[in-house]
């Protein structure tokens, strides 16, 4: 007898030690729920010292009446029906966090004491509540009755959670969603497999708002389908978006269409205006030319009106000179026919190939040979497509203007730099001198035709707007003048193709 009841001390001390360190909060409470005995796990869970908590009741801890009044409802309800049941209480610890508990309570045998189970599912409820509010998600039954919604729907829905409960999913569709969907995307889920696209739905207010829908079955142990859980994501700014994204690239094309148009207009303007201008410096140098082949056949004209026969030596002389004249004039119309039409032909040449040629050009100049030369060229760069002759012809005019300003201002150690390099799919060429610059009030209109800084006998104004059209017209490129410390600067840039 004496070795049975060792033996079941010896069980009732491991049955404690298994209870004392239990994760859950184990205690017994008589019917006032006042504590009579608690394990290791109550005080971690509830913040009191064991000593503290045998002075209080279980109802002390609760956060408010209802939570007390469910608590007692659950001990009536265990007298009455004999078995465990549970309900989910929130109490304040000792440092007066709240904490969350499911609580089982169990009715010993001698009907004066309970035995109760304390769960901590702070946690678990407060990522519940983190889902419930920041994702958005349904529960339905078999029926697609809705048994459950997250704060975060009801909130984009518009409609509370208790007008939604109980009412059956589709009604937040859009009518603009084909039944054909509908059918097709409970019938996918029916057959245990998920369903995930985009749906039209609408609000309360009946705005309308677009879902990314995830719906899947949900399943009881058995394997047996019990419902159905949606997960969404509200996509409605993000189409919004798209569809501005959408017409503002349509806009961008038709934008871009016309800017072409504009563009092929603008390029036929300059044309004409080419043209206008050429047929001006065509009347330029003609209109002398023409006064003196007028004069001498006025001249002859009257001599033989006055019956004076002029002396056949002079005749001829003046017919000569006539001749002579008109050859000039049509020398002009060479010049400026080369000036529109280029008679050479584009190819592929190497930046140093123009540039070297150029330099040996202008260097053959006697006026030259006092003036320092510098080369700037980056080794790197491409061949390029481009009128060879032409472009070597336009750097040594400019070579040369830098050249004549040098000496024109009277600059002792004169400098050319001729500087090339490529960037963004463009060549530049940049000629610089110390030739004391352009003043500012003529800067604009050295590229107009007839403008001259130089004495009559040195030039008509013809070279600089000659190397602007060509370089425009021909080359499809630009050139700009402007000053730095010490002289001017032309730069040159023409694609690469």
């Amino acid at each position: 007898m004496s070795a049975e009841i060792d033996k079941l001390k010896q069980s009732n001390n491991e049955l404690r030690e298994i209870i004392n360190n239990s994760w859950n909060g184990i205690g017994i409470i008589d019917k006032n729920s006042k504590f009579i005995y608690v394990n290791n796990a109550f005080s971690p869970i509830l913040g009191y010292p064991k000593e503290e908590l045998l002075q209080m009741t279980f109802e002390d801890l609760m956060l408010d009446d209802s939570y007390k009044k469910d608590f007692k409802e659950l001990l009536e309800q265990n007298i009455a029906n004999k078995y465990t049941t549970e309900v989910q209480v929130v109490c304040q610890r000792k440092d007066k966090k709240n904490v969350y508990l499911q609580i089982t309570v169990s009715l010993m045998l001698n009907q004066k004491f309970y035995v109760v189970n304390a769960k901590d599912i702070t946690k678990q409820i407060s990522d519940d509540e983190i889902l419930d509010k920041y994702v958005m998600s349904t529960h339905t039954d078999l029926n697609r009755i809705i048994t459950k919604v997250s704060s975060a729907f009801s909130s984009l829905s518009g409609y509370s959670k208790k007008e939604l409960l109980g009412q059956d999913q589709n009604i937040l569709l859009h009518k603009d969603t084909s039944q054909a969907t509908i059918d097709a995307l409970w019938e996918t889920v029916k057959t245990n497999n998920e369903w995930s696209g985009n749906l039209k739905c609408i609000k309360k207010d009946g705005s309308p708002f677009w879902l990314n829908i995830r719906l899947k079955p949900m399943y009881n142990k058995y394997g047996d389908i019990t419902g159905f859980t949606t997960l969404m994501f509200d996509i409605t700014n993000e189409l919004i978006l798209a569809s501005q994204k959408k017409n503002l690239t349509n806009q961008v094309s038709v934008a871009q269409d016309e800017i072409k148009q504009k563009d092929q207009i603008l390029v036929q303007q300059s044309k004409l205006a080419i043209m206008a201008e050429t047929l001006q410096m065509v009347s330029h140098e003609w209109r002398q030319p023409l006064n003196i082949i007028s004069i001498q056949a006025q001249k002859l004209e009257l001599e033989y009106s006055m019956d004076l026969e002029p002396n056949p030596e002079k005749v001829v002389a003046v017919l000569e000179n006539i001749k002579n004249t008109a050859g000039e004039l049509s020398q002009t119309i060479e010049e400026f026919q080369n000036y529109i039409n280029l008679k050479s032909v584009k190819k592929i040449v190497d930046p140093k190939t123009v540039i070297n040629k150029a330099i040996e050009t202008f260097k053959n100049d006697r006026e030259a040979v006092g003036i320092d030369f510098v080369k700037d060229i980056m080794e790197d760069t491409p061949s390029f497509e481009t009128y060879q002759n032409e472009l070597t012809t336009i750097l040594v005019n400019m070579l040369i203007n830098s050249k004549e300003a040098i000496l024109r201002n009277g600059v002792k150690n004169g400098v050319i730099k001729l500087k090339q390099y490529y960037l963004d799919e463009m060549i530049y060429f940049e000629i610089s001198d110390n030739g004391k610059g352009i003043k500012e009030e003529i800067l604009g209109k050295i590229f107009e035709p007839y403008f001259s800084t130089k004495e009559l006998q040195h030039g008509v104004g013809l070279g600089l707007y000659t190397c602007k059209m060509i370089i425009e017209t021909h080359l499809g490129g630009s050139i700009e003048a402007t000053n730095h410390s010490t002289g001017a600067r032309f730069i040159i840039k023409l694609p690469m193709k």
